[in-house]
């Protein structure tokens, strides 16, 4: 069983520091791809020993639509060689329940259909936490979570199929041509809000993006980058502290129950439910 994970990066540092550690305990850092956005040696440095792509910046229109269509393009080359392709964002990490699935590669070799979900949990700095010490797994730093429908996200594929907005494309011309299975004991945790430092240094490139004002750019939520971050740990820290079990069943099944398909390109994807419960880690994912 070959599995590579595959990711983009332009200057998310603590990011990218725990994308790389997390997948190469998984899967070996050879397995891993990562095309930065831009030259950067500090990528290098990361990453090094992975195989790194870099691509130029030197235009952003159409932004999003152009690197989405070139990491699937990636994702379907790659699996001339891997029977797996893992692809997340820099800063998402798939954590497997050990009882129920041992590890990633596990997981995926028991899986038949052609494209893998997993909740999302959105991992935050408590007020009551210290600033991250980027030299050490953040897990071991962080524990407390909001579970999200937001990044409740298809993450590995087998098949060349597309994934877009979140889900995967499992239909054409009207047609079912894959796939899909949204196993329990699955996470992708996102760090954006687990370092309040790292947030608001990433923030300044996301806002000056956002404002670029040239066509296909990301929309509100980078241009108003900040105000997002606030009302999150507004909420946050808001919600009660759900039992974890408590929490996931819930979610599993609120999740479930309201999957989007779209009829126009045949994706489906997780409804956009951004604040399903808070809840903590249990102890395995420090380990």
């Amino acid at each position: 069983m070959n599995v590579c994970a595959i990711t983009m990066v332009y200057r998310d540092y603590f990011a990218l520091t725990q994308w790389v550690r997390h997948y190469s305990n998984q899967l070996g850092i050879e397995n891993l791809f990562i095309v930065a956005h831009g030259h950067d040696p500090k990528v290098n440095e990361i990453a090094a020993g992975a195989n790194i792509w870099t691509i130029p910046r030197d235009n952003l229109e159409k932004f999003d639509r152009r690197r989405n269509w070139m990491l699937n393009k990636f994702q379907s080359g790659l699996l001339k060689f891997y029977d797996w392709v893992i692809r997340t964002d820099a800063d998402e990490l798939i954590f497997v329940d050990p009882v129920q699935h041992g590890d990633i590669r596990q997981l995926l070799e028991r899986q038949n259909d052609h494209a893998v979900f997993a909740m999302g949990l959105d991992l935050f700095e408590s007020a009551s936490d210290e600033p991250v010490d980027q030299t050490l797994p953040v897990f071991e730093q962080r524990s407390e979570a909001v579970i999200t429908g937001n990044y409740s996200k298809a993450w590995a594929v087998r098949d060349s199929i597309p994934l877009m907005r979140h889900g995967v494309s499992i239909a054409r011309d009207g047609k079912r041509t894959h796939s899909y299975v949204f196993p329990t004991g699955v996470y992708l945790v996102h760090l954006k809000f687990a370092s309040n430092d790292d947030l608001m240094t990433v923030n300044k490139t996301r806002i000056a993006l956002g404002r670029a004002e040239l066509p296909g750019m990301p929309g509100v939520g980078w241009q108003k980058a900040n105000n997002h971050a606030k009302r999150f740990f507004e909420k946050a820290e808001s919600l009660k502290v759900t039992p974890w079990d408590e929490a996931t069943t819930h979610a599993y099944d609120l999740i479930l129950s309201d999957m989007k398909f779209s009829e126009h390109d045949g994706v489906i994807r997780s409804p956009g439910i951004p604040h399903i419960a808070r809840t903590t880690l249990p102890d395995w994912f420090k380990r």
